[in-house]
């Protein structure tokens, strides 16, 4: 019995043995052929993105500043341009405006809508929105916290693109 034992115990460790060989053979790189030393830019998960301003006030100028060199610089988002404007795109509104009017400087208060859009000419539909204040000091977070949820937004409203 001790050996029928032993000798199917024998039988396991060769076949696990033989079988992580030809998966590690598989997943190899093959010798001839560069592997890529860098991540490819996919289109799949690129929104189109379009941001609409509406505002007068310097820290609301600069947070959409930032926004859109945010979006541009990123490989989840591509700026509409004039070629674009029949394509399905997320629309950013963004509303800002002086908290204190008597001193415009401090503080900025923002309004935010995703809305998408299926091109030139239909109505948008609202997907999110936001409000909130802002100052000079807390912008870049701002500016972070907007394009994260903007990237949700677009995840999770992604049959909309298709």
């Amino acid at each position: 019995m001790r050996k029928c034992i032993t000798k199917v115990f024998m039988a396991l460790v060769l076949a696990s043995f033989f079988a992580s060989q030809s998966m590690a053979a598989q997943t190899a790189p093959q010798a001839g052929k560069p592997v890529q030393d860098a991540p490819a830019q996919t289109t799949e998960r690129t929104t189109l993105i379009n941001v609409q301003v509406d505002g007068t006030d310097s820290i609301g100028a600069r947070l959409s500043t930032r926004l859109k060199e945010r979006f541009n610089t990123s490989s989840l988002f591509r700026l509409n341009s004039e070629e674009d404007k029949d394509k399905p795109e997320l629309r950013l509104l963004l509303n800002t405006a002086p908290e204190f009017p008597s001193r415009p400087s401090v503080g900025s208060v923002y309004g935010v809508c995703w809305v998408f859009s299926q091109g030139k000419g239909y109505l948008g539909y609202l997907l999110a929105r936001e409000v909130g204040t802002v100052n000079a000091d807390d912008l870049d977070a701002l500016v972070d916290k907007l394009v994260e949820r903007t990237d949700g937004i677009a995840a999770k409203y992604a049959n909309l693109w298709k």
